[in-house]
């Protein structure tokens, strides 16, 4: 038999298939900053600089408020001392007056007192048990003795309040033998207390009268007006 040949058909080795590596990421550039437009960089500094004169004008508001009440309390402090020294300088002045009136008062309480002590020694002096002393006195004053009177009382009289009219105060007084006061008393009021007083006042700083011709006067009245 003939031999038999096997054919073997040569074939090249397969090349193996190489994966070809991927692209190396490539690095994102930055996005190029878009310029600013004109006109919104103009509006965002003029709100920048409304906003910053708004501050400044709430920070002046704020300081004028502040000083105003400074002033203000200031103001209500100085008023609050001076109406507390007003009214110690008041309290003061009627203190004083009080114990000056109750000084006078009690100066002109002894004067009388003396006064009755010497008019009952004259009357004692004149005779019998019954003698008054009225001897000594005269049946009623002389036309001019109650001018002489009020002539000597008027220029001790002080007054400076405001007053109208001119309303006359009428006042009895009665004389001791040496011419002091032995008695007064407002028979008729003005109307105006402030007045009567003051007239009643200058009675008692004239303290002695002169007799009328070497005689004492019964109890005379006599009036007084502001403006005569």
């Amino acid at each position: 038999m003939p031999a038999v040949r096997a054919c073997v058909r040569w074939r090249p080795p397969e090349a193996k298939k190489v994966e070809p590596k991927p692209p190396e990421p490539v690095a994102a550039k930055p996005p190029t900053p878009s310029l600013p437009d004109p006109q919104i960089a103009i509006e965002k500094a003029r709100r920048e600089d409304a906003k910053r004169a708004a501050a400044e004008l709430e920070t002046q508001r704020q300081a004028r408020r502040e000083q105003a009440e400074r002033e203000k309390q200031e103001l209500a402090e100085k008023k609050e001392k001076a109406e507390k020294l007003k009214a110690e300088q008041a309290k003061a002045e009627l203190a004083k007056n009080e114990k000056a009136e109750k000084a006078e008062a009690a100066r002109l309480a002894a004067a009388r007192e003396a006064n009755l002590r010497r008019m009952a020694g004259l009357q004692g002096a004149t005779g019998g048990p019954t003698d008054t002393g009225t001897a000594l006195r005269s049946s009623g004053p002389s036309d001019a003795y109650g001018g002489r009177i009020a002539a000597r009382i008027k220029p001790n009289i002080v007054f400076t309040e405001p007053i109208d009219g001119n309303p006359r105060a009428e006042v009895e007084l009665r004389l001791a033998p040496d011419g002091s006061i032995a008695g007064k008393r407002l028979v008729k009021s003005s109307g105006v207390k402030s007045w009567d007083d003051a007239v009643l006042r200058a009675i008692e700083r004239t303290e002695t009268f002169p007799l009328d011709n070497g005689r004492v006067p019964p109890p005379i009245v006599i009036g007084f007006r502001p403006r005569d």
